[in-house]
């Protein structure tokens, strides 16, 4: 796994500076390439053929490349490419993308089983290509302004260059959702390149097109099978999309939380390979500990185990350097644990980790999905809603005295709720932290694309939560939490259950396969079956997260203090109220505390 970075023009020592600040991504060597037209760098992290020989950028004829990923199936390309009359010189996958480009162009990126996010400079064109993998693996920022074009693998890279001015829309994204979708960044000359989208850039004309070569949607049309076909079918995908993943010349370990899809990665790994190493957190707060189920499930599998528990002081130890951890505003506190699995697979000597990210967006895995149709099914049967919505909130102060834990929250929920006309807009209210109440933030209500969620909705209204997750939370914050945590311990995490092979069968599966009689991931488990007893395969989904408001209670206040100080964007009276309240032994939203307490730090650091 490597950092890439660059721009148009040549400007050397603002490239060392961009190249600098993203090390952390590459220890293992860094190389730098310049003409008039260009300035590129690359920091590597060796796992594919760790001798000199995948030294970046990399050059063949009239393209220079800079090349962040894996491509699993390099070796069958090659033999491919090498029947074609091309001749390699190392053993890694940068040379056969390169060439496999070479050959193909474009199409090329339909050949890839992997995450990637890499730059090609076309001498012969002087055209610049952007792209990145199908779900979002692997990030890639970019400037597009009549004054510059630049690219890089993470924001803190562009800042020599970003005029630094905050998109008032984006930090609205984040206080709602403790991310920034789509192609938004927290500066405004800044984007994201979307996932499953190349982007061309032509010197001369000064012009880009964004294109899109993948998307999921066309892969919906379940067939006519039975049970056991699909369930013997989706394990063969898997074995397959978790096999592949095992490439590598560094030692492998996997991410391992006891849940359904940690534990079906592991099954497999175990199975196939042998030895394999796992990683647990857990926390002494009994609530949020599952990594009882995590040693269990090691214990049988006869995995190699190494477990850690998280406790305060180390929480505020890393939360001393979150956000240079993940350079963005994010919200995400399981970014936390996170950062320490990260750690302890690093002290262990393990250079590669596998997390088994996307089987809840894929089979229906979160518990939202359910309550969310339920809630929805239960209030639009409701007569005069919108009534009830006014009266609710007509009789707000008098139902404010009830001592019922986070009252005010409840209360604003409800009524949104009862307003809402479409699923759509029930589903945003679930997820929302600031709804209504981000104008007093004196920020403008954040927008969000619904046609992700209209598609899916189709098919069944939580198809529609899990396709808009699949295109939001995953990419914006399941993808950005492993990588960010993994590169600042520069190890290189891989999602075996977003091989594009998986991901589409899991697309043509009916949603009655997906949560049937109350039962989420139903056919996922059924695979499982083959490999753990049921007692390990049906338990209750805890998540990852953290026991912040425990925490911040007892250790962690004083953060609140030290940042809540005024700010020249959002208005703070709003979150100073509400920390008075937490002070006061209130029941407040702490999440919304959270979210405030990350953006003034990340604003101290990165613009003080």
């Amino acid at each position: 796994m490597c950092g890439i970075v660059g721009f148009a023009g040549k400007k050397r020592h603002i490239l060392e500076k961009m190249l600098t600040s993203i090390s952390h991504r590459g220890p293992d060597d860094s190389g730098i390439y310049e003409d008039e037209c260009v300035s590129f760098g690359h920091v590597r992290l060796s796992i594919l053929d760790l001798s000199s020989h995948g030294h970046q950028p990399m050059a063949y004829d009239n393209l220079v490349m800079v090349y962040n990923g894996e491509v699993y199936n390099f070796r069958e390309i090659k033999k491919e490419l090498e029947a074609l009359g091309y001749r390699f010189e190392s053993s890694t996958d940068s040379e056969v993308v390169l060439k496999a480009w070479h050959c193909w162009g474009e199409e090329a990126l339909h050949k890839f089983h992997g995450m990637f996010a890499f730059t090609i400079y076309d001498k012969t064109k002087r055209r610049l290509t952007l792209c990145r993998d199908r779900v979002g693996v692997k990030p890639l920022y970019y400037i597009d302004t009549p004054e510059n074009f630049a690219f890089a693998s993470e924001l803190r890279a562009l800042m020599p260059i970003s005029r630094k001015r905050i998109d008032r829309l984006a930090l609205a994204q984040f206080f709602t959702l403790g991310y920034i979708t789509d192609d938004l960044a927290i500066f405004d000359d800044v984007k994201k390149l979307p996932p499953g989208h190349l982007l061309r850039y032509d010197l001369e004309k000064r012009e880009s097109e964004l294109v899109r070569y993948w998307r999921i949607e066309e892969h919906f049309h379940p067939g006519q099978k039975s049970e056991k076909e699909l369930i013997n079918e989706l394990e063969e995908r898997l074995i397959e999309g978790i096999k592949l993943r095992m490439v590598s010349d560094a030692p492998v370990g996997v991410f391992l939380s006891g849940g359904t899809d940690s534990s079906l990665v592991s099954a497999i790994l175990q199975k196939h390979y042998g030895q394999i190493h796992t990683f647990t957190i857990g926390f002494a707060e009994a609530g949020y500990d599952e990594s009882g189920y995590a040693a269990a499930v090691a214990k049988h599998l006869g995995t190699r185990h190494t477990q850690k528990i998280l406790g305060a002081q180390q929480a505020k130890e890393i939360l001393e350097h979150f956000v240079e951890i993940y350079d963005e505003p994010f919200g995400d506190s399981s970014g936390i644990p996170t950062y320490l699995v990260s750690q302890v697979a690093k002290e262990n000597g393990v250079k590669v980790v596998l997390s088994a990210d996307g089987g809840d967006e894929l089979f229906c895995g979160y518990e939202r999905y359910w309550f969310t149709h339920r809630l929805g099914r239960k209030f639009h049967k409701l007569p005069l809603r919108k009534t009830m919505a006014s009266l609710v909130g007509r009789c707000e102060p008098c139902l404010m005295r009830i001592p019922i834990k986070n009252m005010e929250h409840k209360l604003g929920f409800l009524q949104k709720i009862l307003r809402s006309d479409d699923w759509f807009a029930i589903y945003r209210t679930i997820l929302s932290n600031y709804r209504d109440d981000i104008a007093e933030l004196g920020l403008p209500a954040a927008a969000f694309d619904r046609a992700p969620f209209d598609f899916g909705e189709k098919i069944h209204p939580m198809q529609g939560m899990m396709l808009w997750d699949f295109y939001n939370y995953l990419p914006h914050d399941i993808l950005v939490k492993v990588d960010r945590a993994t590169m600042a311990n520069s190890i290189e995490g891989r999602e075996p259950l977003l091989d594009h092979g998986i991901i589409e069968y899991a697309a043509s599966i009916p949603f009655e396969y997906k949560y049937r009689n109350g039962e989420s991931k139903y056919i996922l488990k059924k695979v499982l079956e083959r490999y753990l007893p049921k007692e390990l395969v049906y338990r209750k989904k805890m998540g990852f997260g953290i026991p912040m408001f425990e925490w911040f209670r007892n250790d962690l206040v004083d953060l609140f203090d030290r940042y809540f100080t005024d700010d020249e964007i959002i208005d703070m009276r709003y979150p100073r109220k509400m920390l008075a309240r937490f002070k006061a032994g209130e029941y407040v939203n702490v999440n919304k505390l959270w979210f405030v307490l990350i953006y003034k730090m990340w604003r101290e650091r990165y613009l003080a």
